[in-house]
């Protein structure tokens, strides 16, 4: 007889979780089919939807069956509590794992699950649960009339009424409805009261049962449904419409032979009495949902089967999931530890709702080191963020509540950092006012560390900076002796008052762990979720997925925007990379010695060919924004051809295309690889700025700029981007001409209504400052920025016209803008070589554009991904130069370049780039690099414009590169062995 009742034992369970996850799938994941379309298709989908809703009902019904048997359900709160934490947890980290995403509020509902109204079933149901056994003693009070007539009357109120009247009467428009559910649940505890179960009652409820399914089959052929799923609102169709409740009723009092045994399955903490929890809970995840819509589609264009196929698999695969997750939480509420704490947390009995702020008064009591901890790391936040926001805005009450508006993600992360960095403090020296204190210490030295570092340099606090902590005169220089000696002051105090304190009060509070297994566990956890919340290595890595999560956006180009964005904590930590190179084999003191001493004899061999010093000449490098000629990129014809006299002027030169490692942006980078001789495709490809995460770390930085007397800067624009004030002044330039220095710029015209400084006015700049200088070797490096996005409709004239699918129709405009803007370059350009031209001494320019703007949607960057990173260069001379032929170069060789084609002799670093650009193909980053496809990050590229990899290089190339590489590896990550022999002049 045992063997024969088992089998119901878990048939509710299993029955309302299968038809609940079904509904959730056909829901969320399946479109609805047209009835004129896919007629068969249209009433299987609907069939299956409107009786899957049948498990909304059956729910409530199973609860209310089993609450007379549970007399105590205010103590199951805890467990309740604790199964949905963990529930929100595993959701969160199947979407990390599976997905490599999840969303804040993910996060946040595991908190505060009410806050968004995502569990309305849940919500409603668990008021009933709580109330369940007092409604179940009610009725077993009342006569069996009373009891007849009562069930009669309300199913009249909340069935019949709105069926009749088709109005949702009651405030019932949802199955998940407070006064629907609490209907159903008294329904199932009357239906519960007798476990009578003949072949009679078998028989009527069976007869009933397929009745209502063949009704429902009609009427879904006969009055077609136009809503969609979500919105279903019907006196047919709907959950808490009559037709669905007739089935769920049915369904309920066939299977009810099972309630029995669950009475004794949930005393005894069957999983399955849990398992409809978790499958309610875990399917009503947003990230849940979110998933089913985006990665789970089953579209209408699969063929039936395949169609029924995906719905049963993916029932299945949740179902699965679902009885896992109950597995195991069921198992953990059984360890002794999260026995002890749940009985800690939850009510004994019901009266203790009632009073519910002598509850919450001994929770908080019990708390109130945790939510100070809280609140005041809450405080200290909000503290850092506006002291960025105030360095460099007026202050208002509207900036900071702009600053919470725009950074509320944000902070919560911040906050949760800090509360886990004092947590972590608190296991490592176990007294809770020191740890305080430190964290706020520390919070305190950011917010006013950060800024005056803005005020002062628009800048905030970089890596590099900690450097300066072991030098007080530097500190001061930068911040002032006043407010660096009151920082010292206030963390002497803060340190004097946590001592002070924890004497005075470490007796009354007990507030240190007793268990160094406890500490020990604590720390662990604390040090990964710092760890993965600070670190950032790649797109894909668990740092920048959680970063992700909460919105941070690493704008790299603008260091002071990112730090009023996301917070100076995870600005100063996106400035670290977790590798900057890759050692390269081999490496030590001794090998770059030899590496030395082999390039210093190369020089003297290929100064034996080259007459020419830099002694009194002028080498000019254009980084000229954005420019690319637009009729070379792939599917695109903007007519008439807006730079001739480029076009022809590359026939008469040194000239050809440019690797770049941007599309639509990375300008910074271009700049470095041109000023330092080194590739940035040999870098980490977690590595985004070099003028961030490499030169404020060098003690020294070797750059061109160190072969010349005179070295001056020009940027027609704002210097604050990329950081390269600093940069510019560890390169060793003497000037830096930009908007707002003290060096002002004597010419800042502007074309028609753009707001940036034309290249003609860049180009004169040039030539005022090549004039200026007529003793010694002069460096002039400009980059412009006439051509930077936005491309708005500012130009008057707008002649050129575009057709092709490169561009999408709503980018045309933009592209006829960009294309003018390059006409005009043109023009400044012509100019800029005739004043050139007319300079008495010699002046070498290299000219270049440092990559396509981000206007070519229409064309695939897996299959053009070379042409969209490649611009135009050459090298002009006013005086005799030699044609070196380069058809294709980067940016990296043109320090090199531009001292062949002057014929001018090298020192020992530049004679090794010398051997790098004439004997090794060009390097680039790879545009359709994918790091999880195990795609090449470097590339190299012919002189007949071909993709060729490091395999195919001959041994007297690769041994060429590995010196590269061992030389690139120890200027910018390694020791600096070769620093001062790369930065000698040419003897």
């Amino acid at each position: 007889m045992l063997k024969l009742v088992r089998p119901y034992k878990n048939m509710i369970p299993f029955t309302i979780s299968i038809l609940f996850i079904l509904n959730q799938i056909l829901t969320s994941a399946a479109t609805p089919p047209l009835i004129g379309e896919q007629p068969y298709r249209y009433l299987l989908y609907w069939f299956l939807l409107i009786f899957s809703s049948a498990s909304i009902n059956l729910i409530p019904l199973y609860m209310g069956a089993l609450a007379r048997n549970n007399p105590n359900p205010i103590k199951k709160l805890g467990k309740i509590g604790f199964i949905f934490l963990s529930i929100g947890i595993s959701g969160v980290l199947l979407a990390l794992l599976l997905f490599k995403s999840f969303a804040a509020r993910d996060v946040w509902l595991l908190f505060f699950p009410l806050s968004h109204n995502d569990f309305p079933l849940a919500a409603s149901l668990l008021i009933w649960y709580v109330l369940g056994h007092k409604i179940s003693v009610y009725l077993d009070s009342l006569s069996a009339m009373q009891k007849n007539s009562l069930i009669l009357l309300l199913t009249w109120f909340f069935v019949v009424m709105p069926f009749i009247f088709n109005k949702p009467l009651w405030g019932i428009d949802s199955g998940s409805s407070l006064i629907w559910t609490g209907f159903l649940f008294v329904l199932g505890n009357y239906f519960s009261d007798n476990y009578i179960y003949s072949k009679k009652h078998f028989f009527k409820y069976t007869g009933l049962f397929l009745l209502s399914l063949l009704s429902l089959a009609v009427f879904l052929k006969i009055a077609p449904i136009s809503q969609s799923p979500t919105n279903l609102s019907s006196r047919l169709f709907s959950s808490y419409a009559l037709l669905p409740f007739v089935i769920s009723l049915c369904l309920f009092n066939l299977l009810k032979k099972g309630i029995k045994n669950n009475v004794s399955s949930i005393k005894q903490e069957h999983y399955s009495s849990w398992m409809i929890f978790t499958a309610v809970i875990f399917t009503s995840l947003p990230i849940f949902n979110y998933r089913l819509k985006t990665n789970f589609t089953i579209t209408n264009k699969l063929s039936l089967i395949s169609w029924l196929t995906e719905l049963i698999t993916n029932t299945a695969v949740i179902l699965i999931i679902i009885i896992c997750l109950t597995l195991l939480f069921n198992r953990l509420t059984r360890m002794p530890l999260i026995r002890k704490i749940l009985r800690q947390i939850s009510p004994k009995r019901l009266s203790d709702v009632y009073h519910f702020a002598t509850f919450a008064k001994k929770l908080l009591t019990n708390n109130r080191r945790l939510i100070l901890s809280f609140l005041w790391g809450t405080a200290l936040t909000f503290i850092q963020f506006w002291s960025v926001a105030l360095a460099t805005n007026r202050f208002t009450f509207n900036l900071l509540k702009q600053t919470l508006i725009t950074s509320q993600n944000q902070i919560l992360l911040n906050i949760l950092i800090f509360l886990t960095l004092f947590i972590a403090l608190y296991a490592l020296i176990n007294r809770y006012i020191y740890s305080l204190f430190i964290t706020t210490g520390i919070s305190i030295f950011i917010s006013i560390s950060e800024y005056l570092k803005i005020k002062m340099r628009n800048e905030p606090i970089l890596p590099a900076d900690l450097s300066m902590i072991t030098s007080i005169d530097e500190l001061a220089k930068m911040i002032g002796n006043f407010a660096l000696y009151s920082i010292i002051a206030l963390l002497v105090v803060l340190t004097i008052s946590s001592i002070f304190i924890t004497l005075k009060f470490e007796r009354i509070y007990h507030n240190r762990f007793h268990s160094w297994r406890k500490r020990l566990i604590t720390l662990v956890f604390s040090g990964i979720i710092l760890f993965f919340s600070l670190g950032i290595s790649d797109k894909s890595s668990v740092s920048a997925i959680i970063q992700g999560a909460f919105s941070v956006q690493n704008i790299a180009w603008d260091a002071t925007r990112n730090a009023q964005l996301n917070g100076p904590i995870l600005q100063f930590f996106s400035g670290l990379s977790p590798s900057i190179m890759t050692e390269p084999s081999g490496y030590s003191k001794n090998k770059i010695t030899q590496l030395t001493k082999k390039y210093t004899a190369q020089a003297h061999e290929i100064n034996k060919t080259r007459k020419n010093s830099l002694d009194n000449q002028t080498i000019i490098f254009v980084l000229s924004e954005s420019y690319s000629d637009p009729n070379r990129v792939p599917n695109l014809k903007v007519s008439p051809n807006p730079i001739p006299y480029l076009t022809s002027l590359k026939k008469q030169t040194s000239s050809g295309l440019m690797l770049s490692t941007g599309y639509g942006g990375g300008t910074a980078n271009l700049e470095w690889q041109s000023l330092t001789g080194l590739s940035y495709s040999n870098l980490s490809s977690t590595l985004s700025l070099p003028y961030y995460q490499i030169v404020p770390q060098q003690k020294n930085a070797p750059a061109f700029t160190d072969l010349f007397k005179n070295k001056i800067a020009i940027h027609p624009f704002t210097a604050t981007f990329y950081n390269r004030i600093n940069v510019f002044k560890k390169f060793g330039f003497q000037k830096f001409y930009y908007v707002g220095s003290k060096n002002k710029l004597t010419y800042t015209q502007k074309l028609d209504n753009s707001t940036l400084i034309s290249d003609r006015s860049a180009y004169n700049e040039t030539i005022k400052q090549a004039k200026k200088y007529r003793k010694g070797s002069t460096f002039i490096q400009l980059t412009t920025m006439q051509n930077h996005q936005p491309y708005n409709d500012f130009y008057t004239s707008s002649k050129y016209k575009i057709s092709g699918s490169a561009v999408d129709a709503a980018d045309k405009q933009k592209l006829q803008t960009y294309s003018q803007g390059l006409n005009y370059t043109d023009w400044a350009l012509r100019s800029f070589i005739r004043k050139i031209n007319k300079i008495d001494r010699p002046v070498t320019l290299v000219w270049y554009g440092d990559h396509l703007p981000g206007l070519y949607s229409g064309d695939s960057m897996s299959k053009y991904g070379l042409q969209l990173h490649q611009t135009d260069y050459f090298i002009y001379s006013n005086q005799e130069a030699i044609n070196l032929k380069q058809n294709i170069a980067s940016p990296y060789q043109f320090s090199a370049l531009s001292l062949a084609a002057g014929n001018n002799k090298v020192s020992p670093y530049y004679a090794l780039l010398t051997k790098v650009s004439t004997d090794l193909p060009a390097m680039n980053t790879n545009p359709s690099f994918d790091g999880e496809k195990n795609k090449s990050y470097n590339i190299f590229v012919s002189q007949a414009n071909k993709i060729i990899q490091k395999k195919s290089l001959s041994k007297k190339q690769k041994n060429l590169l590995h010196d590269y590489l061992l030389i690139q590896y120890d200027l910018t990550a390694g020791k600096q062995y070769s620093a001062k022999w790369a930065q000698q002049k040419v003897k």
